[in-house]
């Protein structure tokens, strides 16, 4: 749920409702003297419009990414090299 928050300097003007095709549209004017609650208002409003075009767009699939053969056995083991300083003559 999205909500609206605002300081004490903010206080609502008027308020209106209509309904048309089934859809409701609720107009609601505020009144504010303090810049930065105006501020915070906007940045909220322009958050939740984001948020809802975000959701209302398609999500684009991804394109595959090149795939690594699988591996089917475990790796041949690490060589290993005989130390042979002490053997010699």
């Amino acid at each position: 749920m999205t909500g609206l928050y605002f300081g004490e300097t903010v206080r609502l003007k008027s308020h209106s409702a209509t309904t048309k095709a089934g859809k409701s549209t609720l107009k609601i004017e505020l009144e504010t003297t303090d810049h930065f609650d105006l501020a915070s208002i906007l940045r909220q409003l322009d958050s939740i419009d984001q948020a809802q075009r975000d959701a209302a767009k398609p999500r684009k699939k991804l394109a595959p990414a090149e795939e690594k053969p699988k591996q089917l056995a475990l790796p041949a083991p690490v060589r290993q090299i005989r130390d042979m300083r002490e053997e010699q003559p």
